[in-house]
């Protein structure tokens, strides 16, 4: 399967959550390619996965091929309106993709998110076509995902996968719910 991670310029955390994704997919077992922003020649048909950071402009190809899309987005960005060319850049990719899935996943800081951010977003959510809101990401200043939520895991789940935040786990597990190999 492949899977494009995406956000707005600028936006580093991408290529992290891309990284998370990727090294959960080959804990369970898959043979996976995690593909960077510029990508050197590659053979799809070696792996079951691709992971593909398209967080940039150049990679709007791998968004036209993805049979998931996972837009990150910050609140404060779709709060100041400073969202409309990463809007655009997902229907045109659905264009191009109709049978993409798009997930829009939330990175923020500690606090919660404010009834007038939590609005925008639904709004941003709802412009995109079949788009879902897949989940939350919590990011502390230095941009490493963590959680708050771990408590509500059983004490197993917390040892026995540790490889990242809880919230990385359930936007796995919702990105390869019923995942077909690239081949």
């Amino acid at each position: 399967m492949i899977v494009a991670l995406t956000g707005m310029d600028g936006n580093a955390t991408v290529s992290d959550l891309a990284e998370d994704l990727a090294m959960l997919r080959v804990a369970a077992g898959s043979r996976v390619l995690l593909v960077s922003p510029n990508p050197g020649a590659y053979d799809p048909h070696l792996y079951d996965d691709l992971v593909i950071d398209a967080s940039h402009r150049n990679a709007d190809a791998a968004l036209a091929r993805a049979a998931v899309i996972v837009a990150l987005v910050r609140p404060a960005e779709i709060e100041q309106g400073r969202h409309a060319d990463f809007l655009a850049r997902l229907r045109h990719a659905q264009e191009r993709n109709p049978g993409a899935r798009v997930l829009v996943t939330v990175a923020h800081g500690s606090e919660p998110l404010t009834p007038h951010q939590t609005g925008c977003l639904l709004v941003f959510v709802a412009q995109i076509p079949g788009a879902r809101l897949a989940d939350t990401l919590e990011l502390d200043q230095h941009g490493t995902y963590h959680s708050h939520h771990s408590e509500l895991e059983l004490d197993s789940r917390k040892t026995a996968y540790v490889l990242c935040a809880p919230e990385v786990r359930h936007l796995y597990s919702e990105v390869f719910r019923g995942g077909r190999s690239c081949r």
